[in-house]
């Protein structure tokens, strides 16, 4: 798979999973935390192989650290209720994977990649 197209694909499952912490913002049950976690954490784990072989393995890991958090404050808001500093928590984490799905599918991702390669090449 080609290094676009794994960007490609990572964007759409990572848009997947923003969509179900908004739902879950927007007042939806917490199965959809737990939905989001699991989408990320399984994504970072298949992908981890073909993002280090392009020298990207950051997304890989930074998808299955997302999600593992993502399961740990789930289980805190099951356990004590929801709080504001979760809705401030989760909002701010939508934002940073929003934000990386938008460089991604601008391009700006990938022409950051190939200005660091030519970079190490010199």
């Amino acid at each position: 798979m080609s290094f676009s197209e794994l960007l490609a694909m990572y964007a759409v499952r990572v848009a997947e999973a923003v969509q179900l912490i908004e739902e879950f913002l927007n007042g939806g049950g917490l199965q959809l935390l737990y939905n989001a976690a699991a989408r990320l954490t399984e994504l970072g784990s298949e992908t981890h192989t073909a993002f280090a072989f392009h020298g990207q393995a950051i997304l890989a890991v930074m998808s299955i650290d997302a999600g593992l958090r993502l399961r740990e404050r789930a289980v805190e808001i099951e356990k004590r209720g929801l709080r504001m500093s979760d809705l401030e928590y989760l909002t701010d984490v939508k934002d940073v994977l929003e934000r990386m799905v938008e460089t991604i599918e601008s391009g700006e991702y990938e022409r950051s990649y190939h200005q660091m390669i030519e970079k190490r090449e010199q």
